[in-house]
């Protein structure tokens, strides 16, 4: 029997979306910011049909600031790209990422913290680091290793989910083939969350830079990192903020804090546990309101801070001194007149 012709008697009128997009970017996402994005890339095979901010806002029953918001978080991700014209938002790019996963912007934002370069695709798959198979036995070997199960908790949590099979072959990877125990793992892991990125394919991405620069302690790598990480990721890890990155306003603070107060790794972190132990939260204004001190007192170093603290604990006492004198002061008076009048009651009973 000869091959079967198969005909289509109307036009497809279907929105193609990559299993790639399903499997790494959706399931992260806001459902909201999941709808958007699949309406836009529905609009790209409709070029003749007119598309505004305001028409998107009206059509989602959001404001116009969500739908940006909503755009501006598929470019951050690495999907898209937007052009403005002043503040107006003209067009939308759609990336072509399925070729080169994110993997590609990890290896590219961490060389970034060591200078401003740009990596390609290329380089990314010419890594001398191949992951090998690994068989059923061998991962069930790696599930029962102390050290590559706390590595394997510390990702699940950061991520917030469970590991895959795909995901579970890149930690291994990360752990047998290119040598990181748990304690790298875990400040890896944590690196990669601080900076919005969930997902292992990143990890293994910024883990092989690292590889290939000769890092393989944690010391090594924060050296490596540059001060804006190394700080980003200690005001993180000083607040307690484990489950997502620093929002803009935040990062606004320690930018503020690093640039324009230009104070220390060690004096900004100090400000930050001062900050927890008298409000027992995140508080980054009020961490701010002590920098801001520190900074016009001309605080350089802890030794600084020290003195500062002396004096205040020295006008805290004389304070303390002046108000008990005013307290003294008036029981005093108090005391002088119940005898004044005791005295004059006295007197009159005395003349009568």
């Amino acid at each position: 029997m000869g091959n079967l012709k198969i005909i289509m008697n109307h036009q497809m009128n279907t929105t193609v979306v990559s299993n790639q997009f399903i499997d790494q970017y959706m399931l992260q996402a806001n459902g909201e910011y999941v709808k958007i994005y699949l309406f836009v890339l529905r609009c790209v095979n409709h070029t003749d049909s007119s598309l505004s901010i305001k028409e998107l806002a009206m059509r989602f029953d959001h404001t116009v600031s969500y739908i940006l918001t909503a755009l501006e978080y598929w470019e951050k991700a690495g999907l898209i790209r937007l052009r403005y014209d002043g503040k107006e938002l003209q067009s939308i790019e759609f990336l072509d990422h399925f070729d080169t996963p994110d993997a590609q912007a990890a290896t590219a934002e961490s060389a970034a913290t060591v200078a401003d370069t740009s990596d390609t695709a290329a380089q990314i798959s010419n890594v001398p680091y191949e992951r090998r198979s690994y068989s059923a036995d061998e991962k069930d070997r790696f599930l029962h290793d102390k050290d590559f199960e706390k590595a394997s908790f510390v990702t699940q949590t950061y991520f917030k989910r469970l590991l895959g099979p795909s995901q579970l072959e890149s930690l291994i990877f990360i752990y047998d083939q290119l040598g990181f125990d748990s304690e790298m793992i875990d400040y890896l892991i944590e690196y990669c969350t601080a900076r919005g990125k969930r997902s292992m394919r990143y990890a293994e991405a910024v883990a092989i830079e690292w590889k290939k620069k000769g890092i393989s302690t944690v010391a090594e790598a924060k050296s490596m990192t540059s001060l804006n990480s190394c700080v980003y990721y200690g005001v993180i890890k000083t607040f307690g903020i484990s489950n997502r990155s620093l929002v803009e306003e935040e990062r606004a603070f320690v930018d503020k804090w690093i640039s324009s107060y230009r104070l220390s790794e060690e004096l900004i972190l100090e400000a930050c546990k001062r900050t927890i132990r008298a409000t027992g939260k995140p508080e980054f204004a009020y961490a701010d309101s002590i920098l801001k001190n520190w900074y016009s007192g001309g605080v350089q170093s802890m030794k600084d801070v020290a003195l500062l603290d002396e004096k205040h604990q020295q006008r805290m006492s004389e304070t303390g001194k002046t108000a008990k004198r005013r307290t003294s002061l008036r029981s005093s008076r108090n005391y002088d007149m119940e005898e004044l009048e005791r005295q004059l009651i006295s007197s009159g009973s005395s003349t009568s």
